[in-house]
């Protein structure tokens, strides 16, 4: 008696786990970004500090 079709080992499976991890991968943010995120958090006062105040109509 042969073994079911899907109980085979048909060896796809490692391409598929590789094109979830690239999708997965793709959805996240890059490291460039997340970078500047932090920078621009750490820093006193920063641009980003200052746009936001102007924005908000803070100008001291």
């Amino acid at each position: 008696m042969s073994k079911h079709p899907l109980d085979h080992d048909h060896g796809s499976s490692n391409k598929r786990l590789e094109k979830f991890a690239e999708v997965e991968r793709a959805n996240q943010p890059s490291h460039a970004a997340k970078t500047l995120q932090q920078r621009a958090k750490g820093e006193p006062d920063s641009r980003l500090e200052r746009y936001t105040r102007i924005e908000r109509g803070v100008y001291s």
